[in-house]
């Protein structure tokens, strides 16, 4: 249930930053609010590991190169959710996005990526995906 919560919230969040992040472009320009957002962030963060007091930072080597740069995939997300902000609204924006990462999710779990076992896509998986489709088509007209 927990773990449902910060879904919940995570997706709060994003709405709420997506949005927020669109004005910022629209007055600023839109690397210019990923530069903003990414430096809040990065505050904000580094706040909350201070005051929880977290001292993880000492397993940072253990950690592959090549995740240690995840982060920079945010400057491409808020860029591209930006954009799309502006042309299409939040809705579909939202919902594009969601069905993205869900579509390239299942793609990395069919295929086995990051050492998880590889999964098989039944019906209910591709039903699913089609009805969001359908859904992002019922929101465009």
């Amino acid at each position: 249930m927990k773990g449902i919560l910060f879904a919940v919230l995570g997706g709060v969040f994003l709405t709420l930053q997506g949005t927020a992040n669109a004005t910022i472009g629209e007055h600023l320009g839109t690397w210019q609010a990923a530069v903003l957002t990414q430096g809040t962030g990065f505050a904000a963060a580094l706040l909350i590991v201070w005051l929880t007091g977290d001292r993880s930072w000492k397993q940072l080597k253990q950690v592959k190169l090549r995740y240690r740069f995840g982060g920079a995939f945010a400057a491409f997300i808020i860029f591209s959710n930006i954009t799309a902000f502006h042309h299409n609204g939040a809705a579909i924006t939202v919902s594009s996005v969601l069905i993205a990462q869900i579509l390239v999710t299942l793609g990395m779990e069919k295929a086995g990526w990051f050492g998880n076992a590889a999964i098989r896509l039944r019906a209910p998986q591709w039903i699913g995906i089609a009805l969001m489709i359908t859904g992002i088509l019922c929101l465009s007209f």
